[in-house]
Protein backbone atom coordinates (compact mmCIF):
# COMPACT_ATOMS: atom_id res chain seq x y z
CA UNK A 1 0.00 0.00 0.00
CA UNK A 2 1.24 3.45 -0.85
CA UNK A 3 1.82 5.12 2.55
CA UNK A 4 0.97 8.51 1.08
CA UNK A 5 -2.65 7.35 0.89
CA UNK A 6 -2.76 7.36 4.75
CA UNK A 7 -1.52 10.91 5.07
CA UNK A 8 -3.74 13.94 5.32
CA UNK A 9 -2.94 17.60 5.61
CA UNK A 10 -6.54 18.67 6.37
CA UNK A 11 -8.20 19.03 9.77
CA UNK A 12 -9.05 15.82 11.61
CA UNK A 13 -12.25 17.48 12.88
CA UNK A 14 -14.03 15.79 9.99
CA UNK A 15 -13.53 12.46 11.76
CA UNK A 16 -16.47 11.93 14.12
CA UNK A 17 -14.60 10.28 16.98
CA UNK A 18 -17.57 10.79 19.29
CA UNK A 19 -19.07 7.61 17.92
CA UNK A 20 -16.24 5.61 19.49
CA UNK A 21 -17.41 6.07 23.07
CA UNK A 22 -20.02 4.46 25.28
CA UNK A 23 -19.90 7.22 27.90
CA UNK A 24 -20.04 10.97 27.66
CA UNK A 25 -19.80 13.78 30.21
CA UNK A 26 -22.82 15.76 31.33
CA UNK A 27 -22.69 19.10 33.16
CA UNK A 28 -25.03 19.13 36.14
CA UNK A 29 -25.09 21.88 38.74
CA UNK A 30 -25.93 20.58 42.20
CA UNK A 31 -26.71 22.14 45.57
CA UNK A 32 -23.95 23.41 47.83
CA UNK A 33 -24.32 22.57 51.53
CA UNK A 34 -24.53 26.27 52.44
CA UNK A 35 -27.61 26.67 50.23
CA UNK A 36 -29.21 23.60 51.73
CA UNK A 37 -28.55 24.80 55.31
CA UNK A 38 -29.76 28.37 54.75
CA UNK A 39 -33.39 28.90 55.87
CA UNK A 40 -33.73 31.49 53.10
CA UNK A 41 -32.16 29.10 50.52
CA UNK A 42 -29.74 31.80 49.37
CA UNK A 43 -27.66 30.78 46.34
CA UNK A 44 -24.28 31.84 47.68
CA UNK A 45 -22.07 30.31 44.92
CA UNK A 46 -23.94 32.14 42.17
CA UNK A 47 -23.90 35.43 44.08
CA UNK A 48 -20.16 35.17 44.74
CA UNK A 49 -19.56 34.24 41.10
CA UNK A 50 -21.26 37.44 39.93
CA UNK A 51 -19.39 39.47 42.54
CA UNK A 52 -16.02 38.06 41.46
CA UNK A 53 -16.83 38.82 37.82
CA UNK A 54 -17.16 42.48 38.76
CA UNK A 55 -20.96 42.40 38.56
CA UNK A 56 -21.51 43.90 41.98
CA UNK A 57 -25.03 45.18 41.33
CA UNK A 58 -26.12 41.89 39.77
CA UNK A 59 -24.77 40.04 42.82
CA UNK A 60 -26.74 42.37 45.10
CA UNK A 61 -29.94 41.89 43.11
CA UNK A 62 -29.49 38.12 43.17
CA UNK A 63 -29.17 38.30 46.96
CA UNK A 64 -32.30 40.46 47.21
CA UNK A 65 -34.28 37.83 45.34
CA UNK A 66 -33.84 35.57 48.38
CA UNK A 67 -33.51 38.03 51.25
CA UNK A 68 -34.63 41.68 51.22
CA UNK A 69 -32.67 42.60 54.36
CA UNK A 70 -29.10 41.25 54.07
CA UNK A 71 -27.70 44.21 56.02
CA UNK A 72 -29.74 42.90 58.98
CA UNK A 73 -29.11 39.19 58.65
CA UNK A 74 -25.45 39.94 57.94
CA UNK A 75 -25.30 41.16 61.53
CA UNK A 76 -27.59 38.85 63.52
CA UNK A 77 -27.94 35.61 61.56
CA UNK A 78 -26.73 32.42 63.31
CA UNK A 79 -25.11 31.59 59.93
CA UNK A 80 -26.30 28.00 59.61
CA UNK A 81 -24.64 28.15 56.18
CA UNK A 82 -21.12 28.61 57.56
CA UNK A 83 -21.53 25.59 59.82
CA UNK A 84 -22.03 23.41 56.73
CA UNK A 85 -19.47 25.07 54.44
CA UNK A 86 -17.27 22.44 52.77
CA UNK A 87 -14.25 24.68 53.20
CA UNK A 88 -14.11 23.80 56.91
CA UNK A 89 -12.81 20.39 55.83
CA UNK A 90 -9.69 22.12 54.48
CA UNK A 91 -9.19 25.08 56.83
CA UNK A 92 -11.97 27.46 57.90
CA UNK A 93 -15.44 28.16 56.46
CA UNK A 94 -16.05 31.07 54.14
CA UNK A 95 -17.20 34.07 56.20
CA UNK A 96 -20.62 34.08 54.57
CA UNK A 97 -22.29 36.35 57.12
CA UNK A 98 -19.59 38.99 56.71
CA UNK A 99 -19.97 38.92 52.92
CA UNK A 100 -23.74 39.19 53.29
CA UNK A 101 -23.25 42.18 55.54
CA UNK A 102 -20.94 43.83 52.99
CA UNK A 103 -23.43 43.37 50.13
CA UNK A 104 -26.33 44.39 52.38
CA UNK A 105 -24.61 47.63 53.36
CA UNK A 106 -23.80 48.25 49.68
CA UNK A 107 -27.50 47.83 48.87
CA UNK A 108 -28.40 50.46 51.46
CA UNK A 109 -25.66 52.88 50.42
CA UNK A 110 -26.23 52.57 46.67
CA UNK A 111 -30.02 52.37 46.87
CA UNK A 112 -30.21 49.12 44.89
CA UNK A 113 -33.79 47.96 44.29
CA UNK A 114 -35.18 45.08 42.25
CA UNK A 115 -37.61 46.10 39.49
CA UNK A 116 -41.20 46.45 40.65
CA UNK A 117 -43.85 44.64 38.63
CA UNK A 118 -46.29 46.77 36.67
CA UNK A 119 -49.13 44.49 37.77
CA UNK A 120 -51.70 46.58 39.66
CA UNK A 121 -52.80 44.25 42.40
CA UNK A 122 -55.46 44.73 45.04
CA UNK A 123 -54.92 46.30 48.47
CA UNK A 124 -53.32 43.84 50.90
CA UNK A 125 -52.81 44.18 54.64
CA UNK A 126 -49.91 42.83 56.66
CA UNK A 127 -50.31 42.67 60.43
CA UNK A 128 -47.06 42.90 62.37
CA UNK A 129 -43.85 44.62 61.29
CA UNK A 130 -41.30 42.17 62.64
CA UNK A 131 -38.94 40.44 60.18
CA UNK A 132 -41.69 38.19 58.77
CA UNK A 133 -44.13 41.07 58.28
CA UNK A 134 -41.51 43.32 56.73
CA UNK A 135 -40.48 40.57 54.30
CA UNK A 136 -44.08 39.84 53.36
CA UNK A 137 -44.76 43.54 52.71
CA UNK A 138 -41.59 43.84 50.60
CA UNK A 139 -42.42 40.98 48.23
CA UNK A 140 -46.10 41.91 48.01
CA UNK A 141 -45.19 45.46 47.02
CA UNK A 142 -42.62 44.31 44.48
CA UNK A 143 -45.34 42.10 43.02
CA UNK A 144 -47.45 45.18 42.33
CA UNK A 145 -49.73 45.08 45.37
CA UNK A 146 -50.93 48.08 47.35
CA UNK A 147 -49.66 47.17 50.81
CA UNK A 148 -50.58 48.58 54.22
CA UNK A 149 -48.47 47.34 57.14
CA UNK A 150 -49.97 47.59 60.64
CA UNK A 151 -47.77 47.74 63.75
CA UNK A 152 -49.05 48.00 67.34
CA UNK A 153 -45.92 49.74 68.69
CA UNK A 154 -44.96 53.34 68.06
CA UNK A 155 -42.03 52.23 65.91
CA UNK A 156 -41.92 49.69 63.11
CA UNK A 157 -39.56 46.76 63.05
CA UNK A 158 -40.83 44.52 65.82
CA UNK A 159 -38.08 42.50 67.46
CA UNK A 160 -35.56 44.18 65.14
CA UNK A 161 -36.38 47.60 66.59
CA UNK A 162 -36.74 46.77 70.27
CA UNK A 163 -35.63 43.18 70.88
CA UNK A 164 -32.01 43.22 69.69
CA UNK A 165 -29.46 45.55 71.34
CA UNK A 166 -27.94 48.23 69.13
CA UNK A 167 -24.42 46.85 69.66
CA UNK A 168 -25.57 43.84 67.65
CA UNK A 169 -27.95 45.58 65.25
CA UNK A 170 -27.62 49.32 64.80
CA UNK A 171 -30.90 51.25 64.84
CA UNK A 172 -29.98 53.15 61.67
CA UNK A 173 -29.67 49.84 59.78
CA UNK A 174 -33.19 48.83 60.81
CA UNK A 175 -34.54 52.27 59.98
CA UNK A 176 -32.76 52.26 56.63
CA UNK A 177 -34.43 49.00 55.66
CA UNK A 178 -37.85 50.26 56.77
CA UNK A 179 -37.39 53.39 54.65
CA UNK A 180 -36.74 51.14 51.65
CA UNK A 181 -40.17 49.56 52.17
CA UNK A 182 -41.76 52.99 52.07
CA UNK A 183 -39.79 53.82 48.92
CA UNK A 184 -41.35 50.89 47.08
CA UNK A 185 -44.82 51.99 48.15
CA UNK A 186 -45.60 50.23 51.44
CA UNK A 187 -47.75 52.30 53.80
CA UNK A 188 -46.67 51.71 57.41
CA UNK A 189 -49.21 52.48 60.13
CA UNK A 190 -47.76 52.40 63.66
CA UNK A 191 -49.58 52.50 67.02
CA UNK A 192 -52.29 50.38 65.37
CA UNK A 193 -52.80 47.03 67.11
CA UNK A 194 -54.98 44.54 65.27
CA UNK A 195 -56.63 41.72 67.23
CA UNK A 196 -58.21 38.52 65.90
CA UNK A 197 -61.60 40.02 66.79
CA UNK A 198 -61.01 42.93 64.40
CA UNK A 199 -60.07 40.75 61.49
CA UNK A 200 -63.48 40.73 59.82
CA UNK A 201 -63.28 44.47 59.37
CA UNK A 202 -59.81 44.16 57.87
CA UNK A 203 -61.03 41.47 55.47
CA UNK A 204 -63.69 43.82 54.16
CA UNK A 205 -61.16 46.56 53.50
CA UNK A 206 -58.43 44.41 51.95
CA UNK A 207 -58.55 41.58 49.46
CA UNK A 208 -55.79 39.74 51.28
CA UNK A 209 -54.38 39.70 54.80
CA UNK A 210 -51.09 38.21 56.01
CA UNK A 211 -50.66 37.98 59.76
CA UNK A 212 -47.17 37.96 61.28
CA UNK A 213 -47.81 38.60 64.99
CA UNK A 214 -44.63 37.03 66.28
CA UNK A 215 -44.13 35.60 69.75
CA UNK A 216 -43.83 38.70 71.89
CA UNK A 217 -44.94 37.52 75.31
CA UNK A 218 -42.36 36.00 77.64
CA UNK A 219 -43.15 32.55 78.99
CA UNK A 220 -43.52 31.90 82.69
CA UNK A 221 -41.27 29.62 84.70
CA UNK A 222 -43.25 27.82 87.43
CA UNK A 223 -40.94 28.49 90.36
CA UNK A 224 -41.61 30.05 93.73
CA UNK A 225 -40.91 33.78 93.80
CA UNK A 226 -41.38 34.30 90.05
CA UNK A 227 -43.62 37.33 90.71
CA UNK A 228 -40.49 39.20 91.82
CA UNK A 229 -38.69 38.64 88.54
CA UNK A 230 -38.51 40.58 85.27
CA UNK A 231 -39.04 39.20 81.78
CA UNK A 232 -36.22 39.29 79.24
CA UNK A 233 -38.26 40.62 76.31
CA UNK A 234 -39.85 43.32 78.46
CA UNK A 235 -36.43 44.40 79.70
CA UNK A 236 -35.03 44.62 76.16
CA UNK A 237 -38.04 46.60 74.95
CA UNK A 238 -37.79 49.12 77.80
CA UNK A 239 -34.04 49.43 77.30
CA UNK A 240 -34.06 49.74 73.51
CA UNK A 241 -37.04 52.10 73.25
CA UNK A 242 -36.69 54.16 76.43
CA UNK A 243 -33.20 53.49 77.80
CA UNK A 244 -34.65 52.10 81.04
CA UNK A 245 -33.33 49.21 83.15
CA UNK A 246 -34.52 47.81 86.49
CA UNK A 247 -32.39 48.51 89.52
CA UNK A 248 -30.02 45.89 90.90
CA UNK A 249 -26.27 45.43 90.87
CA UNK A 250 -26.06 41.63 90.93
CA UNK A 251 -28.23 40.01 88.29
CA UNK A 252 -29.11 36.42 87.45
CA UNK A 253 -30.44 35.84 83.95
CA UNK A 254 -32.24 32.53 83.44
CA UNK A 255 -32.21 31.06 79.92
CA UNK A 256 -29.84 29.90 77.20
CA UNK A 257 -31.23 31.53 74.07
CA UNK A 258 -30.44 34.75 72.25
CA UNK A 259 -32.79 36.82 74.40
CA UNK A 260 -31.08 35.64 77.58
CA UNK A 261 -27.62 36.34 76.20
CA UNK A 262 -28.69 39.76 74.89
CA UNK A 263 -30.10 40.66 78.31
CA UNK A 264 -26.92 39.49 80.03
CA UNK A 265 -24.74 41.53 77.69
CA UNK A 266 -26.88 44.66 78.10
CA UNK A 267 -26.62 44.41 81.89
CA UNK A 268 -22.89 43.69 82.02
CA UNK A 269 -22.22 46.60 79.68
CA UNK A 270 -24.15 48.79 82.11
CA UNK A 271 -21.82 47.81 84.93
CA UNK A 272 -23.87 45.04 86.54
CA UNK A 273 -22.42 41.75 87.76
CA UNK A 274 -24.21 39.08 85.76
CA UNK A 275 -24.58 35.31 86.03
CA UNK A 276 -26.43 33.47 83.27
CA UNK A 277 -28.08 30.23 84.37
CA UNK A 278 -29.29 27.77 81.73
CA UNK A 279 -30.45 24.15 81.74
CA UNK A 280 -28.59 23.24 78.56
CA UNK A 281 -24.95 22.15 78.46
CA UNK A 282 -22.89 25.02 77.03
CA UNK A 283 -22.42 23.31 73.66
CA UNK A 284 -26.20 22.87 73.31
CA UNK A 285 -27.25 26.41 74.23
CA UNK A 286 -29.57 27.72 71.48
CA UNK A 287 -27.97 31.17 71.45
CA UNK A 288 -25.51 32.06 68.69
CA UNK A 289 -22.12 30.67 69.81
CA UNK A 290 -20.24 33.88 68.99
CA UNK A 291 -22.66 35.87 71.15
CA UNK A 292 -22.06 33.51 74.07
CA UNK A 293 -18.31 33.90 73.63
CA UNK A 294 -18.65 37.70 73.51
CA UNK A 295 -20.79 37.65 76.65
CA UNK A 296 -18.12 35.67 78.51
CA UNK A 297 -15.39 38.06 77.30
CA UNK A 298 -17.44 40.98 78.58
CA UNK A 299 -17.71 39.43 82.03
CA UNK A 300 -20.89 37.32 82.07
CA UNK A 301 -20.51 34.14 84.16
CA UNK A 302 -22.27 31.21 82.47
CA UNK A 303 -23.62 28.39 84.65
CA UNK A 304 -24.75 25.72 82.21
CA UNK A 305 -26.65 22.49 83.03
CA UNK A 306 -28.11 24.42 85.96
CA UNK A 307 -31.77 24.84 86.84
CA UNK A 308 -33.59 27.47 88.88
CA UNK A 309 -35.55 26.01 91.79
CA UNK A 310 -36.60 29.14 93.68
CA UNK A 311 -36.24 32.90 93.75
CA UNK A 312 -35.29 33.88 97.29
CA UNK A 313 -37.18 36.89 98.62
CA UNK A 314 -36.88 38.75 101.91
CA UNK A 315 -39.01 41.72 102.97
CA UNK A 316 -40.42 41.99 99.48
CA UNK A 317 -37.13 42.13 97.65
CA UNK A 318 -34.96 39.59 95.87
CA UNK A 319 -31.90 38.42 97.79
CA UNK A 320 -30.83 35.45 95.68
CA UNK A 321 -31.77 32.30 93.78
CA UNK A 322 -31.56 28.62 94.66
CA UNK A 323 -30.17 26.49 91.82
CA UNK A 324 -28.95 22.97 91.21
CA UNK A 325 -27.43 20.75 88.56
CA UNK A 326 -29.99 19.40 86.08
CA UNK A 327 -30.26 17.24 83.01
CA UNK A 328 -32.76 17.60 80.19
CA UNK A 329 -35.18 14.65 80.04
CA UNK A 330 -37.57 15.85 77.36
CA UNK A 331 -39.31 18.72 75.65
CA UNK A 332 -42.98 19.60 75.41
CA UNK A 333 -44.48 22.54 73.54
CA UNK A 334 -40.94 23.87 72.92
CA UNK A 335 -40.27 23.91 76.67
CA UNK A 336 -37.35 21.95 78.11
CA UNK A 337 -38.27 19.38 80.76
CA UNK A 338 -35.49 18.88 83.30
CA UNK A 339 -34.79 17.00 86.48
CA UNK A 340 -32.27 17.76 89.21
CA UNK A 341 -29.46 15.23 89.22
CA UNK A 342 -29.10 15.18 93.03
CA UNK A 343 -30.33 16.82 96.23
CA UNK A 344 -27.56 19.39 96.52
CA UNK A 345 -28.50 23.03 95.95
CA UNK A 346 -26.59 26.27 95.80
CA UNK A 347 -27.70 29.78 96.67
CA UNK A 348 -26.49 32.59 94.42
CA UNK A 349 -26.79 36.06 95.99
CA UNK A 350 -28.43 38.62 93.69
CA UNK A 351 -30.89 41.49 93.75
CA UNK A 352 -32.25 41.19 90.20
CA UNK A 353 -33.61 38.12 88.38
CA UNK A 354 -34.60 38.10 84.71
CA UNK A 355 -36.40 35.16 83.15
CA UNK A 356 -35.74 34.58 79.45
CA UNK A 357 -36.99 31.03 78.93
CA UNK A 358 -38.96 31.38 75.72
CA UNK A 359 -41.75 33.33 74.10
CA UNK A 360 -45.36 32.76 73.16
CA UNK A 361 -48.06 34.62 71.28
CA UNK A 362 -49.98 37.46 72.86
CA UNK A 363 -53.19 36.21 71.22
CA UNK A 364 -54.34 33.11 69.41
CA UNK A 365 -54.74 33.31 65.64
CA UNK A 366 -55.31 29.58 65.25
CA UNK A 367 -58.28 28.66 63.11
CA UNK A 368 -58.59 32.19 61.71
CA UNK A 369 -58.34 31.01 58.12
CA UNK A 370 -55.75 33.70 57.45
CA UNK A 371 -52.30 33.41 55.94
CA UNK A 372 -49.91 33.34 58.90
CA UNK A 373 -46.16 33.85 58.73
CA UNK A 374 -43.23 34.06 61.11
CA UNK A 375 -42.67 32.68 64.58
CA UNK A 376 -46.37 32.20 65.30
CA UNK A 377 -46.36 29.63 62.52
CA UNK A 378 -42.91 28.09 62.94
CA UNK A 379 -42.26 28.54 66.64
CA UNK A 380 -39.34 30.56 68.06
CA UNK A 381 -36.75 30.91 65.34
CA UNK A 382 -34.07 33.18 63.97
CA UNK A 383 -34.53 36.44 62.08
CA UNK A 384 -33.63 34.79 58.78
CA UNK A 385 -36.17 32.00 59.32
CA UNK A 386 -38.88 34.59 59.99
CA UNK A 387 -37.87 36.51 56.86
CA UNK A 388 -38.08 33.35 54.76
CA UNK A 389 -41.52 32.57 56.17
CA UNK A 390 -42.84 36.05 55.37
CA UNK A 391 -41.29 35.97 51.92
CA UNK A 392 -42.85 32.62 51.04
CA UNK A 393 -46.27 33.71 52.29
CA UNK A 394 -46.13 36.78 50.05
CA UNK A 395 -44.85 34.92 46.98
CA UNK A 396 -47.53 32.26 47.42
CA UNK A 397 -50.19 34.99 47.65
CA UNK A 398 -48.81 36.70 44.53
CA UNK A 399 -48.90 33.41 42.61
CA UNK A 400 -52.41 32.53 43.76
CA UNK A 401 -53.72 35.92 42.68
CA UNK A 402 -52.38 35.26 39.17
CA UNK A 403 -53.71 31.71 39.05
CA UNK A 404 -50.19 30.31 39.24
CA UNK A 405 -48.55 27.87 41.62
CA UNK A 406 -45.68 28.64 43.95
CA UNK A 407 -43.47 25.70 44.82
CA UNK A 408 -40.77 27.62 46.67
CA UNK A 409 -37.77 29.77 45.87
CA UNK A 410 -35.68 26.68 45.27
CA UNK A 411 -37.79 25.76 42.25
CA UNK A 412 -38.10 29.30 40.96
CA UNK A 413 -34.64 30.74 41.69
CA UNK A 414 -32.10 27.93 42.03
CA UNK A 415 -30.39 27.37 38.70
CA UNK A 416 -29.70 23.74 39.47
CA UNK A 417 -30.08 20.57 37.43
CA UNK A 418 -30.50 18.29 40.43
CA UNK A 419 -30.84 18.43 44.20
CA UNK A 420 -27.85 16.34 45.17
CA UNK A 421 -25.90 18.08 47.94
CA UNK A 422 -22.23 18.31 47.04
CA UNK A 423 -19.89 17.09 49.76
CA UNK A 424 -16.21 17.79 50.21
CA UNK A 425 -15.50 14.29 48.84
CA UNK A 426 -17.21 15.28 45.56
CA UNK A 427 -14.63 18.04 44.96
CA UNK A 428 -11.17 17.67 43.45
CA UNK A 429 -8.80 18.38 46.37
CA UNK A 430 -5.81 18.97 44.07
CA UNK A 431 -7.17 22.45 43.27
CA UNK A 432 -8.18 23.37 46.82
CA UNK A 433 -5.39 25.37 48.40
CA UNK A 434 -5.43 26.49 52.03
CA UNK A 435 -6.23 30.17 52.48
CA UNK A 436 -6.96 31.80 55.83
CA UNK A 437 -10.19 33.78 56.17
CA UNK A 438 -10.06 37.51 55.48
CA UNK A 439 -11.69 40.10 57.71
CA UNK A 440 -14.24 41.78 55.46
CA UNK A 441 -13.88 45.54 55.73
CA UNK A 442 -14.18 46.85 52.17
CA UNK A 443 -14.59 45.73 48.58
CA UNK A 444 -11.02 44.46 48.26
CA UNK A 445 -11.22 42.26 51.36
CA UNK A 446 -14.73 41.12 50.41
CA UNK A 447 -13.45 39.95 47.02
CA UNK A 448 -10.58 38.08 48.67
CA UNK A 449 -12.97 36.31 51.02
CA UNK A 450 -15.39 35.49 48.18
CA UNK A 451 -12.48 33.89 46.31
CA UNK A 452 -12.22 31.34 49.13
CA UNK A 453 -15.60 29.89 48.11
CA UNK A 454 -15.19 26.51 46.41
CA UNK A 455 -18.36 27.12 44.35
CA UNK A 456 -19.44 23.62 45.34
CA UNK A 457 -21.59 21.97 42.71
CA UNK A 458 -21.87 25.14 40.66
CA UNK A 459 -19.90 25.66 37.45
CA UNK A 460 -18.10 28.99 37.42
CA UNK A 461 -16.48 28.42 34.02
CA UNK A 462 -13.00 27.91 35.46
CA UNK A 463 -11.92 26.29 32.18
CA UNK A 464 -10.30 23.14 33.58
CA UNK A 465 -12.40 20.83 31.43
CA UNK A 466 -11.49 22.85 28.33
CA UNK A 467 -7.79 22.90 29.19
CA UNK A 468 -7.47 19.17 29.84
CA UNK A 469 -9.72 17.75 27.13
CA UNK A 470 -7.36 15.85 24.76
CA UNK A 471 -9.89 16.00 21.92
CA UNK A 472 -10.77 19.69 22.21
CA UNK A 473 -14.35 18.51 22.67
CA UNK A 474 -15.25 21.14 25.25
CA UNK A 475 -16.56 24.45 23.98
CA UNK A 476 -16.08 27.13 26.62
CA UNK A 477 -18.32 30.17 26.39
CA UNK A 478 -20.20 31.62 29.37
CA UNK A 479 -20.40 27.98 30.44
CA UNK A 480 -18.91 24.80 28.99
CA UNK A 481 -20.70 22.82 26.29
CA UNK A 482 -19.88 19.40 24.90
CA UNK A 483 -18.98 18.72 21.29
CA UNK A 484 -20.63 15.30 21.14
CA UNK A 485 -19.24 14.57 17.67
CA UNK A 486 -15.67 14.46 18.98
CA UNK A 487 -15.88 13.46 22.67
CA UNK A 488 -14.40 9.97 23.16
CA UNK A 489 -15.73 9.70 26.70
CA UNK A 490 -12.31 9.47 28.35
CA UNK A 491 -13.59 11.13 31.55
CA UNK A 492 -10.57 13.40 32.09
CA UNK A 493 -12.85 16.43 32.33
CA UNK A 494 -14.89 14.83 35.11
CA UNK A 495 -11.74 13.86 36.99
CA UNK A 496 -10.23 17.32 36.75
CA UNK A 497 -13.40 19.29 37.59
CA UNK A 498 -12.73 21.06 40.91
CA UNK A 499 -16.41 21.52 41.75
CA UNK A 500 -18.06 18.17 41.12
CA UNK A 501 -20.33 19.29 38.29
CA UNK A 502 -19.25 16.87 35.52
CA UNK A 503 -20.61 13.32 35.52
CA UNK A 504 -19.94 10.45 33.13
CA UNK A 505 -23.16 8.92 31.83
CA UNK A 506 -24.15 6.20 29.40
CA UNK A 507 -25.15 7.56 26.04
CA UNK A 508 -28.86 7.42 25.48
Amino acid sequence: MDITLLRTFSSTRRIKTGTWSRLQPVFLNGVSPCMDACPASIDMPRIYGLFLEGKEKEAALSLLAFNPFPSITGRVCPHFCQEKCNRKELDEPVQIRALERYLGDLILEEGIFPPKELFHGPPVAVVGSGPAGLAAAWYLALGGMEVVLFEKEEVAGGILAWGIPSFRLEREVVQGNIRRLEEIGVTIVTSSPVTPQEMEKLKREFQGVIVAPGLTRARELPVEGREYTFRGLDLLKAYNLEGKLPSGERAVVVGGGNVAVDVARVLVREGRRVTLVCVEPKEEMPAIPEEIQDAVKEGVVVRDSTGLEEVLVQDGRVIGVRVGSVRIVGEEDRFKEVEFVDQSREELPCDLVILAVGQEAQESWAGSGLTIAGDFLTGPSSVVQAIASGRDAALAFNAELRGESFSGVEESLWQRNHREIITFQDLNPFYLEPAPPVEVKDKESALKEAQRCFSCGYCNACGNCWIFCPDVAIILESEPRLDKDHCKGCGICATECPRGVIYMREKG
